[in-house]
């Protein structure tokens, strides 16, 4: 997502529907699919700094007044986010949909 944004829209028009709703679109639905690995503290985190990333993006189209670095900042915490959830998950010898420790 940090190499698209502002727009998400593919330079080579290989993706022609992708855009900044279908981006945030899938990234909020996978926070969804993930809600109870995640827990709700995380969940309601991560669905903030979609919110709060999705407009800066928005409000910077052109990327000309320093606010898509400022979504790309919080793309960079959310994955903090999911990294840690991961670290947790593994430390805690919490098995995955497969049965497997992966972090998953």
């Amino acid at each position: 997502m940090v190499l698209f944004a502002p727009t998400f829209v593919d330079p080579l028009g290989d993706f022609p529907n992708r855009n900044i709703d279908s981006e945030f679109l899938i990234l909020t639905g996978g926070f969804e699919i993930i809600r109870k690995k995640l827990g709700e503290e995380r969940f309601a985190l991560l669905m903030d700094l979609a919110v709060r990333a999705k407009e800066l993006f928005a409000a910077d189209q052109d990327d000309t007044n320093g606010k898509t670095d400022e979504g790309r900042a919080l793309l960079f915490e959310m994955e903090d986010v999911l990294k840690d959830v991961r670290d947790r998950r593994v430390r805690e010898k919490l098995p995955d949909d497969e049965g497997e420790v992966t972090g998953d």
